[in-house]
This record gives C-alpha cells, structure tokens and sequence, in this order.
C-alpha cells in the first residue's frame, strides 16, 4: 500500500498545477486488485454529463480531457460497470481506484463489476467470462464453462466414452489455442482429456478472443484463443469450498486455501470427483456416462518486490473411467485411466526508473500418460512436451503510453509416442499396429508493435519458426486494427495465419468406439503435414444507452480457409472412416450478432444469433462439415435480488436453439441403420437458482436440459457391438435427457 499511496501522492501533485494554470483535466483510473496492488482500466469512457464532450482512458489507465469551467459534472462509463457521475471541484484529485466501492479519500465512487465484458479499446475481438459468470451453471470444469457463452459450443466425441470438445466458429477446439496464464496449455494428447482436467471453481476467469491471437503465444493459433486465468494468491478468497451433486450420482468436491507472506502467497487447490452410480436411460445396455473417479490438485507461489515478479506453480491429474456394455453379453468394456502433470514458472523483472520497460521469461513442462481400452481397441499414448518464452517489452519515446513494442524467442520441445492396436485399421501392410513416435523442437523469435489511442488501436505481430520434424522454416503474420469512431463505437479489422501438427489418433478417438475400418490414405502414404490456415475478420462494437440503461451491441463475421488440413471423411460408406491430406477447399464462415442489456439494476439479458457456413472438400466433393448447426439462436436472462446483510437470491435461465446438422452417409447400411441426412432442429434450456445465505455461504439448484430432450438411439447396433454396423460417434444431439443438481458454496474472504 505504501507504493500504491506514494503513486498517488505523485499524480496528486501534477494534478493541482496543472489545475492552477487551468489546463485540461486528466487523471489514471485503476482497478484494485487483491488488497495491495492496482492495475490500470484500459477503454474508461470520461465525459462531460449532457455533452459528447469526452474521452477514454488509455492502456495505462489515463485520461486528459480539455478544462471546461460551466460544466463540474463528470461522467465514468465502462463496459461491465454501472456509470457513475462525479460533481468535480478544481480541488478535486481525478485519480480514481474501482473495485466495488472501495475508492480514495477524496472522490467517493461505486461501479459493480460485470461478469461477462467486451473490450472496445483492445484492437483484438475478445470478452472475458468472470467468476460470477462462471457460477451461473454447474460449471463443474473447463468443457463445461461455455454455457452461457454463444460463441463457444460444448459437444460429445460419441456416446461410450464420453469425452467432451469444444468448437468455435464450426470448427473443432483443436485450432483453438488453449492458455493458462498466457502459456500454451492442452496442446497433443492432453487436447480433450485436459477440458475436464481444469475444474471450473479453480478458474478466475476466461478470456475469449476470435480471429488469429498474438505472436507471443506462438503459432497454433488458427481461428481463436481462449485464455484461463486460475485463481491468484493475491486475490483469491482466503478458504472456498464447493460440492455439487447431480441426478446421476456425480459428486463433486473442490477446495483451496490461500495464505499470504511478506512478499510471498500462495494457493493450494484441490478437486476430487465421483461417479459410481451405473444410469442406462434409453435402455441399450450401454452406460450413459462413464463411472469415473479423477483427482486434480494445484499450488502456485507468487512473489512481488518492486523489481522482481515471479509465479511458480505445480499440478498433476489423475482420471480412471469405465463405460461401455459391461452388464450384458456380448460385452463391450470401455476403460480410460490418464495420468497428466505441469509445472511452471513465471519470472518477470521490472526495470528501475522505466515504468513500462520489462523483461519476463516462461517456462513449462508437461506429462500426459494416458491408456485406453475401447471394446476390443487398445490405445496407449505419452507426451512429454517443453515451453520457454523469453519477453522484452519497451515503450516508443513518442507518446510512451500508446505506443511499445515486445520481442522475444520461444522455444516449443514435443516428445510423443503412440501405439494403437485397432481390429478395423487398414494399412498397406495389413498390419492393425499403428506406431507414432516423434520428436518435434520449434525455435522461434518474434516481434510486436503495439499502438494504442483514442481514436486508433494497432497490434502488429510477425513471427519466424523451425520445425525440425518436418525441417521447415515458416512466417506467421498476424494483425488487429481499431479506429472508434466515437466513445461508444468502434470498428476492429483482424488478420493472420497458423498453424499446427496433428494428432491423429488421439484427435479422433470418439471413431474407436466404432465398428468403422480406419483407412489411411495419402495421410500415411506420404508423411505428416502441418495444418496451416488463414482467418481474416471484422468486428463491430456499439456501446447505447436505452431508458437510461446501458447495453452492449457486436456484430462479427469471419472467414478461415486451409492450405493444408488432414481430411476425416466419413462419407464414403457408413463403415469406413478416410484420413487424407487436403486436396481442395475447406473453409468456415461465421457471423454473429450479440446484445447484452441490463433491463435495471436486477434483470440483464444476453441474446445473440449465429450462422456458420462450413464446408470441406471430400473425395465425394464439397460437402457441409458433419455435425455443426447452420442456425444457432441463444437467450440468457439474469435477475438478482438486493443483497441485505449478504442475503440474496439470483436466478438464471439460458435457451439455445440449435438448427439441423447434417449427418454423414449411411445409404450402405441395413435398411433398419440407415439415417436420416439431416438431424431435426430442438431446443435446450438450462437454469439455475442460488441463495447467498449469507456473505460466506450460498446454495445452488439447477438443471440442465429442462425439457428432457434426447436424441433417440444414439448408437447403432448398440445390441452387437462387434459387428458390422456398430457406431457410437453419430451424435447430434444430448444423450442423458434432463439433469437436476445441487451445490453449496462456502467462502472466507481475505
């Protein structure tokens, strides 16, 4: 706190000359985090009440605004917050701290966080998912947090294993970079597995970007970034825990502690998981969902000096599943037992007399050993993978606060092997072995340029990269324009390409659970290609007020296309599955308009539509991408009482309606397999009521799924699963039909 009040103290100073002579009006708007540290509010609009007179704070938190003597009325606007309007008196210190009224002496100001915000001054299209947004659903882990986000969708791999992926924009997660604390995280084998590895009550909040991310997180961004922020030991609560069970049987614990030294704090969190209840609803004799039982901890320490930031950290996972056919003849057992570690370091040194001059290195390392058993398929897979990042940052002499740079070198080190034993693979050898061994070592060095003001924002980024696997030097460009043409809108223009190495087998492992003959074409005939894609978009955000209230509105349209891409062809007969290299177009379109709108102070809505166009060229020609919704709608309503002594109640209630997809061929099946070409469109509705007993303890119920929508018989030929028509991964829609659960949450407060 001395440091913070010394700061103060400065700015202070320059603001009373600056007043004396009358010059402009100017100041630093800052979020408290934790009890002894701020952080400066980038995208603050500041304005004359009654007038367009105004301006926004900058990435260091600063505003200036020319003086005007008839008006003492000064508005502070944010995205997320609730506006306040301050009587400003040429006394007055304009260096304001926000975090749910805790403020300076001199200017008494409140503004409510919001849990689910869009950045109009990030030249990047991004929103970020908080903790209270997070809690409005069983947000049990990382697959499972996206409920309430229209642009993130949640899917099942096939209807045995129950394995979860995600999608944006059409396409699948696996061209979504995944980052925990701005390290590449969930990259190979631990690329499904990992979403349920992240428990939801260990996330401080999400940040989703679409379009190509930023060169220092490397290049395996393709169509987005989604970036997690675990709890910190500087702000997380002192003891929370929190247990949920479900209709089901599953149950959840999760709990962490955190303690805070001189210098030093620290967290420890911990998840345990059960489900050893059998549910077999739609009566095939396979379970719905898997029993399981997964272990998850981590502790991190964080230190702070003035000159030194350091964040070190550990983890490690542990699932074993069972699922299948295991009661009835013929059997059909599923087991999965996954072993996954990471451990971390974050080093950031702060150079004296240059307050935005820093260098910062990361470094990770990660273990996913993981078996798999699937009916009478084995899959054995381990990944040992090394990141380092080294950061310089400066600022530009010129205007130093709008404009830096950063650059760097990276350096990515995978180990992989994989052994698959499959009845239905084909290869040139008639062999059902398939070995994967490789080691693949990416060094890179990068550079960012960075320009921030009030009418414009640039991010800038190019990168160079080895790949010594495939011995190649590649270029990723990537780009992010802003201009506002006002405080409340703004225009964003993005660009770039990626790329990533494929994991093949583990990617696809909802197609084991199939009586489908793997055949590997050109894809194992002549060699391994890295993906490589392009994305270029357009983002439009306007900020309106409406009957005194604020809402939000953004319109998005994007287009991927691929150079290269490994084919999944599952067109060519209802019981083959072709893996192929790209020969022709494949490309997604998306557009999606979004509003959120807080109808008073206790009722806020989100409604968004979106349409994807994505297409692929198979061997049968250019086709519709199998399993994605054309028309997806979405309706979020949201309403909370006046908390009295910590007493509240908050209700939520989401509607999605998801359009046809199409379905992969099946006219080669027996009469009584074959599908329909398209699935019908349905709708599903989750809600959920908490009561906030008190300051430290609330309790949820909730329930997924209200209107008990099932897709009828989601595996075919469930009764011979060794046979010839045997397929689980035809899913299109929900498989357990309608979930009700319950949680309680207690939390002590530093």
């Amino acid at each position: 706190m001395r440091f913070i009040v010394s700061i103060f103290l400065v700015l202070h100073v320059i603001t009373l000359n600056a007043q004396e002579n009358h010059q402009p009006i100017s100041g630093h708007v800052f979020e408290l985090i934790g009890n002894d540290s701020v952080a400066p509010l980038v995208g603050v609009n500041v304005f004359y009440l009654g007038t367009t007179n105004g301006t926004t704070s900058n990435s260091a938190g600063y505003f200036e605004l020319e003086h005007d003597p008839s008006n003492h009325m000064l508005v502070f606007s944010f995205v997320g917050y609730q506006s306040d309007t301050l009587h400003i008196q040429d006394d007055d210190e304009l260096n304001i701290v926000l975090s749910g009224g805790k403020i300076l002496e001199d200017v008494v100001v409140e503004f409510k966080k919001g849990s689910y915000s869009f950045s109009r001054m990030d030249p990047r299209h991004a929103h970020i998912i908080r903790q209270d947004e997070l809690r409005k659903a069983a947000c049990c882990n990382l697959a499972e947090s996206f409920e309430t986000d229209p642009s993130v969708d949640a899917t099942f791999t096939d209807a045995v294993t129950g394995t979860k992926q995600i999608q944006m924009m059409g396409l699948s997660g696996k061209y979504v970079q995944m980052l925990s604390g701005n390290i590449p995280v969930l990259r190979g084998l631990s690329l499904l597995h990992g979403l349920k590895q992240i428990p939801g009550p260990f996330i401080h909040q999400i940040a989703v970007s679409k379009g190509a991310g930023s060169v220092l997180n490397g290049f395996e961004s393709m169509v987005g970034q989604i970036n997690m922020n675990l709890k910190q030991p500087e702000y997380a609560e002192k003891f929370h825990l929190n247990f949920y069970l479900n209709q089901a049987g599953r149950s959840e614990y999760n709990a962490f502690y955190t303690h805070k030294f001189k210098k030093w704090s620290t967290t420890f969190m911990a998840h345990y998981e059960d489900q050893s209840i059998k549910n077999d609803r739609n009566q095939d004799d396979f379970l719905d969902m898997p029993l399981h039982n997964d272990f998850i901890f981590h502790n991190q320490w964080n230190y702070r000096s003035s000159k030194v930031h350091m964040e070190l950290g550990y983890n490690g996972a542990y699932s074993n599943a069972n699922a299948g056919r295991i009661d009835v003849e013929p059997a059909y057992p599923v087991n999965m037992e996954i072993w996954s570690g990471n451990a971390f370091a974050k080093i950031g040194y702060l150079f004296p007399n240059d307050d935005f001059k820093s260098l910062a290195l990361q470094l990770s390392t990660n273990l996913n050993d993981q078996q798999t058993t699937i009916g009478l398929t084995n899959y054995r897979g381990r990944q040992l993978s090394g990141y380092a990042n080294l950061i310089f940052q400066q600022e530009l002499e010129k205007n130093p606060e709008e404009n830096y740079y950063k650059f760097g070198a990276s350096f990515q080190v995978d180990s992989v092997s994989e052994i698959l034993s499959l009845r239905y693979l084909n290869l040139m050898n008639n062999n059902t072995n398939f070995y994967n061994r490789r080691l693949e070592m990416v060094p890179g060095i990068y550079g960012e340029f960075t320009h921030n003001s009030e009418k414009w924002g640039v991010i800038a980024g190019l990168r160079g990269d080895y790949t010594s696997y495939f011995d190649q030097y590649f270029i990723t460009p990537r780009l992010h324009i802003r201009h506002s043409f006002s405080n409340e809108t703004a225009i964003k223009l993005m660009g770039g390409s990626g790329r990533r190495t494929p994991f093949m087998l583990m990617e696809n492992v909802g197609y084991m659970a199939s009586s489908r003959q793997w055949i590997l074409d050109s894809y194992g005939m002549i060699g391994l290609q890295q993906e490589i894609s392009w994305n270029f978009g357009t983002a439009l955000l306007h900020e309106f007020d409406l009957w005194n209230r604020e809402g939000v509105f953004t319109f998005d349209a994007y287009r991927s296309f691929f150079e290269n891409q490994l084919v999944v062809d599952m067109d060519q007969s209802a019981r083959e599955i072709h893996f192929y290299a790209l020969n022709g177009m494949s490309y997604s379109n998306s557009v999606q308009a979004e509003i959120n709108y807080d109808i008073n102070r206790r009722v806020s809505v989100r409604t968004a539509y979106r349409f994807l166009d994505v297409k692929t060229d198979y061997q049968a020609g250019l086709l519709e991408k199998p399993f994605v919704s054309k028309h997806r709608g979405f309706l979020n309503m949201a309403y909370s009482t006046r908390k009295n002594k910590g007493k509240q109640w908050v209700m939520d209630l989401t509607t999605q309606f998801i359009g046809s997809q199409r379905i992969p061929f099946t006219g080669d099946n027996a009469d009584r397999f074959i599908l329909d070409e398209r699935s019908p469109n349905y709708v599903l509705m989750n809600g959920q009521i908490t009561r906030h007993m008190s300051k430290e303890t609330s309790i949820y119920l909730g329930v997924e799924n209200a209107t008990n929508f099932r897709q009828p018989n989601p595996i075919l030929s469930a009764d011979a699963p060794h046979e010839t028509y045997f397929d689980s991964a035809m899913i299109w829609g929900p498989i357990f039909g309608r979930m009700i659960y319950f949680g309680l949450r207690y939390t002590i407060d530093n």
